[in-house]
Order: structure tokens, then sequence, then C-alpha cells
């Protein structure tokens, strides 16, 4: 029969030259490349010998392959059977582990999981190779708690085993969760990496390496993040790669995750050192930065004349008069709560100084907070304390009169905080306005009213 138009990839054989022979279609044949032969004769070779083999008896292969290996010059000689080596284990003693689960999947063959049903799944083929498995390597855009606990207990055998676990991954989109790396890192004994320029860069690679000291590494690249649903029953697709048949993929692999690992964008992440860090990048990535989305403009604040002159006032009572507590008296629409956050910007050009921002109301709070966010050019400042939002820093909070009256103004302590505003100062007759003032001893006291109408 012709052969089809189309393009070819094929070693020219006797057969091939012979189709080609009389062929209409004009053929495109140059040599191959030296670099190259080696991989297009072991497959011309592979295909020619799997063929021969399927036609010869299953009691004959064994002896054809073995007169091929001696054709080869080789002195490999395949026993009878055949049979395989599957695994070597250490006597049974108390305190040695002993290997009981290996994949479903030939660890030197390619396979495709797709999670379909009577096929292994995801997490158990995963679960098996870290219980195989001397060393980890792990790419994935997110990793959540769900799928961790799925894989919890074969990591902690690789920990156990003073196996290596490398995880590399980003705070795309916000869907990683700090309990998930905090537990990876504390727990499990694995050196995590994160870029957190989210905006500059879109991983969303999922890639797994299993190294074996017996040389049968196998890798996974697809679609599953490190969840529950990607693992379990999500239509997700994973390519299961062998280091003996796909070589070259997996050179490819080793270097490009080392890559990664070595490229300054991808820092270390410490639980103790780096937790509000990554607390504020997965927030901001979400767009629900302590309390809603600040969009930021971009610009820096400056104040207006009447500002500027606000401004200067307050330099002078502090700096000639030595005065501390200072009330801004100004008219609605005049911008008070502006002049506060860069009252507070300068006050922090010398180091950043803890702010407490005290209102009666939630809208009020969400408002100012948007303003110092702008004004420090800063999306994930301040935390909210109001209604269900509670502070987890209490570094910058933005609190409500009852918010803290509920949570004991004695409770902090009464130098935590270095800068207190007070919004609508008129409220300060209350009493819990008055204890709060006389409880705490900040560096600098700031109270905005209303001009009087």
């Amino acid at each position: 029969m012709p052969l089809p138009e189309g393009l070819y990839e094929s070693i020219i054989s006797s057969t091939l030259r012979q189709a080609l022979v009389g062929e209409p279609l004009i053929a495109q044949v140059n040599a191959v490349e030296s670099a190259e032969s080696t991989g297009m004769l072991t497959a011309f070779l592979a295909t020619a010998i799997e063929r021969t083999l399927i036609a010869t008896p299953a009691e004959h292969r064994v002896a054809l392959a073995n007169r091929l290996l001696a054709q080869l010059g080789t002195h490999e000689v395949i026993e009878a059977g055949p049979q395989h080596l599957l695994a070597l284990r250490r006597p049974i003693a108390p305190g040695v582990w002993q290997l009981e689960t290996r994949p479903q999947t030939p660890l030197s063959q390619p396979a495709l999981l797709t999670n379909a049903h009577g096929e292994p799944s995801m997490g158990t083929e995963l679960a098996a190779e870290l219980d195989s498995a001397d060393h980890v390597d792990l790419l994935c855009a997110f990793v959540k708690w769900s799928g961790l606990r799925l894989l919890q207990e074969p990591l902690a055998r690789l920990r156990d085993r003073r196996g290596r676990l490398r995880v590399v991954t980003t705070t795309y989109i916000g869907a990683t969760e700090r309990q998930a790396l905090d537990r990876l890192v504390r727990d499990l004994g694995a050196d995590v990496r994160i870029n957190y320029a989210t905006a500059s860069t879109r991983l969303h690679a999922k890639a797994w390496l299993f190294d074996r000291a017996t040389g049968f590494h196998t890798a996974y690249i697809g679609s599953s993040n490190l969840s529950r649903a990607a693992l379990l029953d999500g239509l997700e697709w994973n390519v299961r790669l062998s280091a003996g048949s796909t070589p070259t993929l997996f050179a490819k692999f080793r270097a490009t995750f080392d890559s990664y690992w070595s490229d300054g964008s991808f820092e270390p992440y410490d639980p103790d050192r780096d937790r509000d860090r990554l607390d504020d990048a997965l927030a901001t990535a979400r767009g629900t930065t302590g309390g809603g989305l600040t969009i930021l403009s971009g610009l820096e604040v400056r104040p207006y004349p009447h500002q500027a002159e606000i401004l200067e006032r307050l330099d002078v009572e502090r700096i000639v008069h030595d005065r501390h507590r200072n009330l801004v008296v100004a008219a609605t629409g005049t911008g008070k709560t502006v002049v506060a956050a860069l009252d507070y910007r300068r006050l922090s050009a010398s180091g950043e100084r803890s702010l407490l921002f005290v209102a009666h109301r939630r809208e009020i709070l969400e408002q100012s907070l948007a303003v110092y966010r702008n004004v420090l050019a800063a999306a994930s400042f301040g935390e909210l304390y109001v209604g269900g939002a509670r502070p987890d820093r209490w570094r910058h909070v933005f609190a409500s009169i009852q918010s803290l009256t509920s949570y004991g103004v004695e409770s902090i302590p009464a130098e935590h905080f270095d800068v207190v505003v007070f919004d609508e100062s008129h409220h300060m007759e209350a009493a819990s306005y008055r204890h709060l003032i006389e409880h705490l001893r900040p560096a600098e006291l700031l109270a905005l009213t209303a001009t009087p109408e």
C-alpha cells in the first residue's frame, strides 16, 4: 500500500526502502546525527525484537534472547523462566522497616493515571512510591492540608528512614495552606522553598520524582496538586515516567527541578521566621487581605495644603512643646484619616511602629484600614478586630471599642502599642474609651474629631 503523506522519523531499512521505490511523493531524507543515532537505533531494534518475540512460542523466547545477546558480544545470559528480582530486604528484626507495598504500575514501565474507576488512584500510587523511595522531590503550584493528610503516614516513614524530601511551591491564587507547609517542615522534615512573586511567576506544574538507590527511579507529571480531590477522585491525568524507559526525560526533569531549587526567587521556608510573610502573600493572592481586598493606586499619597498644615502643627506640638497626646479637629470630608495615616508614616520613617486604631463602627474601621494601606503602599498592612474578624499578630490593629472591651483592656500590655489613634473622639467620653486611654501608655496618642456643626 502507498505510504500516506506527512511527517516521519523512521530509520530507513530494506523494507522501508522498498516501500519508497516508485513512490510518487518526494521523500525527504537526512543522515541521523551521531548524538541521536543511539536512541533511534535502540528504538528500531526494540520494536523489531518485540515483534519477533511475540511471534515466538513462550518456551523458546529466552533462548532466542540469549542468541541475540551472544551476537552482540555480551557475556550476559538470561536464566530460564525468565524470572525478575522484585526487592532486596533485610532480615526481620525489631525496628527494621519492611517494605510491604509497591506501586501497581511496574517500575520499569511508563503509565497514564486518570483516577478512573477500577484503576489505581494517584493517591494510592503515590503512597506506595513513597514507601519504596530513598529521596523525593515535589514540584506543585499549591499544597493543601486535605492532600497532605492522605500521604502523612508514608511521608513520616520516609522521614524515619532519613530520606530527603524537597518541596517547591508558590503562593499562586492563594491556594496553598500554611498549615500544610508548617506540617511538612516541622513534622515531616521537608525542605520547602516558596516563590512569592505570583505576579511574575505563573508556576502551574505538578510533578513528583522518586529516587531509589536501586536505580529504578520514577516520576509523575500531570495535573494533580497536593489536594484530596486531585489525589483520589478528581478528573486528573498524570503520566508516570520510568528512568529505564525514558532516561532523557528523567535527566531533564532533574535538571529543571534543581534549577528551580537553586534559583533565588524560590526562598527557603521557615515557619517560625516566615509565617507572617506567607500569610500576607496568600491573603493578597486570594484578594482577602485582612477583611477585604484593598486596591492600591500605585501612586504616593501626598497631603493637600490644609493637611500639610495639620501635620506641621503636630510636629510643633511634639518637638517644640513635647506634647504627645494631640487632638485633630477638622470639618467632615477634609481627610482626617489621611492625616492620621500620613502622620503614622512619618513616625515610622525611622522604624516601623505598632498601631492601634479605634473606632465604634465596622464601616469606619474598614475604610480607615484601606486609607492606611494606600498611604503606606502596603496591601496587607493591618488587621481588623470587629465582628467575626480577629487579629492574629496584634501588630497593627484596627479595632472597635466593643471588641476591645469584650477582649478585656487589661489583657493588652500597657505599652504594647507605640501609636494609638481614636476616630470620632466625641465618643471618648464613654467609660469604655476613658478606661482604654487610662490603661494604654503609647508614645503617641492622636484623636480625630469633626468640627461641631
